[in-house]
Formats: structure tokens, C-alpha cells, sequence
């Protein structure tokens, strides 16, 4: 009898439970693609390429840095949409080595500043200036929102790491999509107003993600 209560206290608990589509990272990565390339493809198109992409071919630190960026874009998209998954033990930190070889622009734009009179300081100071710096971070928002539904939707156990996170991700994909309209080839204009758009970015998804990442 009591067997039957426990069977039947079971069965009614069970009852009005549905089945839950498992989370894959594919359409995680699809929502991000999406951003991503979707924002890039606007841009490029209200405002133009730059001019020497005709040639299909950037300049050498031009493409140095795009590909930096970009890696750590791809790293910090790939840990947060791990973050989104259940599991126990999951290592999330291997962004942190993509940002740290990303140190490399501003460590070599300092030897350039100091090692090149004003030279390097002018030219940070033409073209775009601000307005770089501004449309990096805006342009990262397709890939902030994405990965913030994501994760909105599965609560991840520490949205303060989350938020860091997804500013980091959402940085360097606005960052690699100015380099396609910026026509800049200035390694210090290129540290101080495209790439600055990750430690920007990073900073405003700590402070204003981690309290719409919780339960």
C-alpha cells in the first residue's frame, strides 16, 4: 500500500511535466553567426568598405590585428556558449589566453608611440578617431544580444564571469568589423580606437548583465 502511494505521489508529480529541447551549442553558434555577420554586412553596406579590400588583400598590421581580434571574439563566444550548458567542472578560461595575445597590439603600439617621435600620435588622431572606438561597441551589440538570450535562457552559475564575457566577445567582434571600414593602417590608431572597443565593452557587460543573468 505504501508502495502504491509512493508510485502513485510520483506519477502525479510527473504528470504535468513536458519535455525540454536540449540546448546545443550549434544554435547557440548559428544566433551568434547571425550578429556577427549580419551587423558586419549593415555597416559594410550603409557605409562602406575600405578602400584597399578592392584588392581583396589588407595591410599587413591591418590584418594582423583583424586576425587577433577575431580570435579572441571566437574564444570568448565559445566559452560563453559552454556557460549555457549544463555540467559540472566545465573549464570556461580559454578566452583569457586569446585576450592575453591580444595584449600584443598595445604593447607594440607603445615601442611605435615612443619610438616614432609624434608621428604615431597624429595619425591616432586622424580618420575616425572617436567614431571608431563608438561604432566598435555598438557594432558588437548583435553579438552581445545573441549571446545574451542564450544565456538569459539557461541562468549560468556566475553571470558576473558571463557578463565579462560576453562584453569581451561582443568587443572584439564590434572591433574586427570596423577594421573592414576603417582604412587605417596605424598600429596606434588602430589599439586606441578599434581594440579599445573589447576593455569597453567588457566593462559595461559587467556592470549591467550580471543582474538579468540570474534566476
Amino acid at each position: 500500500m505504501k508502495d502504491a502511494s509512493i508510485d502513485d505521489l510520483i506519477d502525479g508529480l510527473a504528470s504535468d511535466l513536458k519535455p525540454v529541447r536540449p540546448r546545443r551549442v550549434v544554435r547557440g553558434s548559428l544566433w551568434v553567426a547571425a550578429g556577427w555577420l549580419g551587423v558586419g554586412a549593415l555597416l559594410v553596406g550603409l557605409f562602406g568598405r575600405r578602400h584597399d579590400l578592392a584588392t581583396g588583400v589588407m595591410p599587413p598590421l591591418s590584418m594582423l590585428a583583424f586576425w587577433l581580434l577575431a580570435a579572441a571574439g571566437v574564444a570568448a563566444v565559445w566559452s560563453a556558449l559552454r556557460m549555457g550548458l549544463p555540467g559540472v567542472g566545465r573549464d570556461y578560461g580559454g578566452w583569457r589566453w586569446a585576450v592575453g595575445a591580444l595584449l600584443a597590439l598595445p604593447l607594440a603600439a607603445l615601442f611605435v608611440f615612443f619610438g616614432e617621435a609624434h608621428d604615431p600620435a597624429e595619425a591616432a588622431q586622424r580618420g575616425f578617431d572617436i567614431h571608431c572606438l563608438a561604432q566598435g561597441v555598438v557594432s558588437g551589440l548583435g553579438v552581445g544580444a545573441a549571446l545574451f538570450l542564450w544565456l538569459r535562457a539557461s541562468a549560468p552559475t556566475s553571470p558576473t564571469r558571463a557578463g565579462w564575457v560576453i562584453g569581451v566577445a561582443a568587443g572584439a567582434a564590434g572591433a574586427t568589423i570596423i577594421a573592414l571600414l576603417c582604412s587605417s593602417d596605424d598600429l596606434v590608431h588602430i589599439t586606441l580606437w578599434h581594440a579599445s572597443a573589447v576593455p569597453f565593452s567588457a566593462i559595461a557587460g559587467r556592470l549591467i548583465l550580471p543582474r538579468f543573468l540570474r534566476w
